[in-house]
């Protein structure tokens, strides 16, 4: 993946062959005119072939008529903090709440200053590798990590975990118009058992129903760990419009027979399965 400017907005580029590219923050700016993109993306030569974008929560109807494929997302549709505690999770993850209180794991609304960072970074540090995969901020500098994480800070809440006064995991919660959305939840994993993950995903709530979010999203609908995750803490599938136009006659080939969509989508999802446990064996060995 490589980024590029385009007029005031950030896009990012996908692909080998068939290169697919959107706006780097889609989470976080409708696309009301998405045709004034893609006169840009013809008259700016950027070698993309086309151009994706989706329609944000809470929004399943289509607004237009392009190529259209569905997208599930990860959301949580929010009323109060009572409902959630009480019907949208399980007992196995009230438990796990309590437990991470009673341990003495404390959460806290932050100020983005140089300290709080410093504690993200200590998190980015612990292991380069994360869900089987190679963690990307994995020994990112200081700078780095300051920049990547004060995007939308005038509409962000910052949580944090803390065991003994250190930072052990954080959250961060971008407000929109007519929803909220996770951008950063993570934790460390040799403090898995006090069950931080799940302590901070309560507050987020509690925070979302605060401020009449109504809705909380994270990301697209997974699997694997972090799809269980997501689950046990209440969040369902929502499938939203996403859109593909064609730049050029390439991209209009490549939409016609599917080619945009990726080895993955071709293959079988037991080989996709075997093909990730020996990408995790591998990172396993280099690290020894």
């Amino acid at each position: 993946m490589h980024f590029f400017e385009l007029g005031s907005k950030r896009l990012y580029c996908l692909g080998k062959f068939i290169k697919v590219c959107g706006l780097a923050d889609a989470w976080y700016e409708d696309v009301d005119d998405p045709l004034s993109i893609v006169a840009s993306l013809k008259k700016e030569t950027h070698g993309t072939h086309l151009f994706t974008f989706f329609q944000r929560p809470p929004h399943t109807e289509p607004r237009f008529h392009y190529y259209m494929e569905p997208y599930p997302v990860s959301v949580i549709k929010i009323t109060s903090y009572e409902d959630w505690w009480t019907n949208s999770i399980q007992k196995k993850t009230r438990q796990a709440v309590k437990k991470a209180h009673k341990e003495g794991v404390e959460i806290r609304i932050e100020n983005y200053n140089d300290e709080f960072i410093r504690g993200i970074s200590q998190i980015y540090n612990e292991t380069p590798i994360r869900m089987g995969k190679r963690f990307p901020h994995y020994n990112d500098s200081f700078e780095k990590v300051k920049e990547e994480n004060g995007t939308f800070v005038d509409r962000s809440i910052f949580l944090g975990a803390y065991y003994n006064n250190e930072l052990i995991g954080f959250t961060k919660i971008v407000f929109e118009k007519e929803f909220a959305d996770i951008l950063q939840h993570l934790s460390k994993i040799a403090y898995r058992d006090l069950n931080p993950s799940n302590a901070l995903m309560a507050k987020a709530i509690e925070v979302c129903a605060e401020r009449h979010a109504g809705y909380l999203a994270y990301g697209d609908w997974d699997s694997g760990g972090l799809g269980d995750f997501k689950r046990h803490s209440g969040f369902s599938k929502m499938v939203v419009p996403k859109y593909y136009i064609p730049i050029n006659w390439v991209g209009a080939v490549a939409l016609k027979f599917k080619l945009h969509k990726g080895l993955s989508y071709r293959l079988p999802k037991k080989v996709i399965l075997f093909l990730k446990k020996t990408r995790l064996k591998w990172y396993q060995l280099l690290l020894k």
